[in-house]
């Protein structure tokens, strides 16, 4: 057997929104089926925005919500929306959407993320602002949330107050944002392994799991 601390990583873009419910269902579906696996996986957040038109304060969630899925109880959000809350449990997730406030612009939080990707905290941050927005109903637009959060991750606080005061990484995420773009990217969730094979959308542990041990055994033989 091949020992796994001298295996070539394999390497998973994770494309995601914080604001995207599939994409937080899609992660734990994905670490669940990485913590299955004994070859060793590195693991790269990449930003995207359902919308990039939200204002930078956010909107009203429920207003927001009705405009882009339709205001009938029987709409596509609803639908949607009904097989989340049936998922979730089983995930160890808690949505709650009846009570978030705002449909919150997404950017800072991005940023939040390349910095925590740097420090190698990437995944708990994500699952900090996932649980933030979705479950405990947090103004992830405002700077003291993000700060709490990433302090919350045994980042420095202080150091990202001084990152936001100097707008620092806004045009590389929007950049990254666009390349995303350019590749086809359309949707969210999207996984990228070892930049070349794409799973899309919250696919279950064993679909995640095929890819792994397919691409596990060519690296493994090549």
């Amino acid at each position: 057997m091949t020992d796994p601390a001298r295996q070539t990583p394999l390497h998973i873009d994770i494309i995601s929104d914080i604001v995207c419910p599939w994409c937080w269902l899609g992660w734990r579906y994905l670490k669940a089926a990485i913590d299955k696996t004994n070859h060793p996986i590195e693991v790269n957040w990449r930003a995207y925005m359902l919308d990039g038109n939200v204002p930078k304060n956010g909107v009203d969630y429920k207003s927001y919500m009705a405009e882009k899925f339709g205001g009938a109880p029987d709409n596509r959000f609803t639908q949607m929306r009904q097989h989340l809350e049936a998922a979730a449990p089983d995930a160890g997730i808690a949505f709650k959407f009846d009570g978030i406030p705002k449909r919150a612009n997404t950017l800072a939080s991005h940023q939040l993320m390349r910095w925590a990707q740097g420090q190698g905290r990437a995944d708990d941050m994500a699952e900090a602002l996932f649980r933030a927005f979705f479950t405990d109903h947090k103004d992830i637009n405002d700077e003291s949330v993000l700060l709490s959060l990433a302090e919350a991750v045994d980042m420095d606080a202080g150091l990202i107050k001084e990152l936001y005061a100097k707008g620092a990484d806004e045009a590389a995420v929007m950049a990254e944002i666009a390349e995303v773009s350019r590749a086809g990217i359309r949707s969210v969730p999207s996984y990228i392994y070892n930049h070349q094979y794409l799973v899309q959308g919250a696919q279950g542990i064993d679909a995640h799991l095929k890819v792994i041990e397919k691409l596990s055994s060519e690296m493994n033989t090549a």
